[in-house]
């Protein structure tokens, strides 16, 4: 398999199984090219928060700057598109800088971390040592602490003063998916989901509205753009799925809840933020409601019915000729 497929295929299987995958991209001579391919792979999985280590080869140390055969400065190509990376000068650091590469690509918000590998360092002979701690003190200082119990008791009382609230799940929710399903079972608030929160909530479930966004379902849409309270649960507020940002969920007061700061109110202006993971903010925001016996007590049966008869106006569904299912168009652009 070539490094440019192999890039995109552990993005993808990551996507699907929730474990890191290791990817390898070194190719013996091949050093430019090999790490090169790796760009779009390691670009889609930023954007996408997948965890992925990719190690890749380089020129020996002595060589490195002077345009050497294959020479690519690799570390400086990926600058952007890693969550971070490393040249390694130092045999002696690759146990530490393995370790710190993985614990960097899951914690947090998930990305890529790529290790820079010269060849002459790659033929050391060197006893490693295990035990050598991470040296990561202010990436450790900005992970996100607990999320504050009164930011969540300020969301349970939004959502019980709230007539049309609806939920809108992205990647973040995939780890948290019993205590969003917990979640939606105490309050009864209708699910839709990006592209790269499915899975997190059943779609079959009778509260599901799939997809929203452009290519999302009608319904999903409009509950959106109908609701008077948008939670925000581990989302980018992404254009695919916004469209024209003033307009989207213009009505609604706006919940947000990302591991990444960065995302908080950078294309939206949320009236309420929680800083953290959505893990640990739903097992609080679930402990709130069943404390005060939540379940059965928000009624949203009026705005469930609006919905549900958005989906039998515009099912999701597709023109057939029989039994056959003619051809559609793709879009070469996508």
């Amino acid at each position: 398999m070539s490094c440019r497929a192999t890039s995109k295929v552990v993005s993808s299987l990551l996507k699907v199984t929730r474990v890191l995958q290791a990817c390898l991209a070194f190719v013996l001579q091949r050093q430019g090219p090999g790490a090169t391919n790796l760009v779009s792979g390691l670009a889609d999985a930023l954007l996408d928060s997948v965890p992925i280590v990719a190690i890749t080869g380089q020129v020996p140390r002595r060589m490195i700057g002077t345009d050497a055969f294959q020479e690519t400065p690799i570390v400086e190509v990926t600058r952007s598109i890693t969550k971070h990376n490393y040249l390694v000068l130092d045999v002696d650091d690759i146990p530490r800088i393995v370790r710190e590469a993985f614990f960097l690509a899951t914690s947090g918000r998930p990305g890529p971390v790529l290790i820079d590998v010269p060849k002459d360092v790659q033929q050391q002979v060197a006893v490693p040592n295990w035990d050598v701690p991470m040296k990561l003190p202010g990436y450790l200082s900005r992970l996100p602490k607990n999320p504050n119990e009164l930011h969540l008791e300020q969301i349970v009382r939004l959502i019980s003063e709230s007539k049309k609230p609806v939920l809108y799940v992205g990647g973040g929710c995939l780890n948290s998916s019993e205590e969003l399903k917990r979640f939606v079972e105490l309050t009864g608030i209708p699910v839709a989901s990006t592209l790269m929160g499915l899975g997190a909530f059943p779609v079959g479930d009778e509260l599901s509205l799939q997809m929203l966004g452009m290519h999302g379902t009608v319904y999903a849409n409009y509950a959106v753009d109908k609701s008077d309270m948008l939670l925000a649960f581990g989302v980018r507020f992404d254009d695919r799925v916004t469209g024209k940002l003033e307009a989207f969920a213009s009505r609604a007061k706006i919940v947000h809840i990302d591991i990444d700061p960065a995302e908080i109110g950078k294309n939206k202006q949320p009236h309420v933020s929680v800083c953290g993971d959505v893990k640990l903010a739903l097992q609080g925001i679930n402990k709130i409601l069943e404390s005060r016996g939540a379940r059965g007590k928000m009624d949203f049966r009026a705005w469930r019915e609006e919905l549900n008869e958005q989906k039998v106006k515009y099912p999701l569904s597709f023109k057939t000729f029989g039994e056959a299912i003619p051809p559609s168009v793709c879009d070469s652009g996508s």
